[in-house]
């Protein structure tokens, strides 16, 4: 009998596999070392299991960086100044959860005068120690299918520290038609030494009047690095052809915990070609 294997690494904060379910708070620790009273700072997770499920999980820690389209990028044996694992303390480094019991794992980022200004990162991984197996139908004689399921979640931490700066701007907004679609291609900047994440909204207008409106996909900005999105004008507010305007209004926190706004505006056409 053939077998077909697979190996899938979820990487799902709140998930469910093959009979198993585990909650991570928070999803992402940001730390600001200016606050520390000492050389030091403390910080904890919580992780929790299903209710009737027993699984066991290892810790380990990776270096990333976050890439122009802002996925993470695992990098290895990394020589970076802002390489935050060689800081950083934690336990326990595996456990089990049990009957939907709390595990809290507590971090220690310590010698912080040793760290660079601006942010230094790390990503925390839990990954369980079992594999399961799951048999999937195959649909075709004599052929059977074993999903291999590895679980593994991972958790950002960031430090920011020193005099850090946390400033973005748009540089490029396009809009393009693309097979029956009007697509928007946005360049966003970062030039300060600390990521910027923003949250955000479209609006399109037609002749000075709100004719439709839509969040913006959040996103992070790399600290001294370039951002590319590319996304989809919903048109199921337009009923008519003409000339509109889209105004993105985009949001973030800057270093000293102020809300800014980016916004851009760009006109597009709805015309007998365009589906709507």
């Amino acid at each position: 009998m053939k077998k077909l294997c697979l190996t899938l690494f979820t990487f799902l904060m709140t998930f469910l596999s093959a009979n198993a379910a585990i909650k991570v708070t928070p999803t992402i620790l940001e730390l600001n070392a200016n606050d520390a009273r000492g050389d030091y700072l403390t910080a904890s997770i919580d992780i929790q299991g299903g209710s009737n499920e027993l699984i066991r999980f290892k810790i380990y820690p990776e270096y990333f960086k976050i890439s122009q389209q802002g996925t993470m990028d695992i990098i290895e044996n990394s020589q970076e100044a802002d390489y935050l694992i060689k800081n950083v303390r934690f336990v326990p480094n595996e456990f089990t959860l049990e009957n939907g019991r709390t595990q809290k794992v507590r971090l220690t980022v310590s010698d912080l005068k040793s760290m660079p200004d601006g942010e230094s990162r790390m990503v925390l991984f839990l990954e369980d120690v079992d594999a399961k197996e799951v048999y999937l139908p195959s649909g075709k004689k004599d052929v059977s299918t074993k999903l291999v399921v590895k679980t593994r979640v991972g958790i950002p931490v960031y430090v920011d520290k020193g005099r850090f700066i946390k400033c973005a701007q748009i540089e490029k907004f396009d809009i393009e038609k693309k097979n029956n679609e009007i697509k928007t291609a946005l360049k966003l900047v970062s030039s300060g030494n600390s990521k910027v994440r923003y949250t955000g909204k479209a609006q399109i207008i037609k002749d000075k009047k709100l004719i439709g409106e839509y969040p913006v996909k959040s996103s992070v900005v790399s600290a001294n690095n370039v951002l590319f999105t590319n996304d989809t004008i919903p048109l199921n507010d337009i009923n008519e052809d003409g000339s509109y305007t889209l105004r993105l209004i985009l949001q973030y926190t800057d270093e000293k915990g102020k809300l800014k706004n980016i916004i851009k505006e760009n006109q597009f056409i709805i015309d007998g070609t365009t589906q709507i």
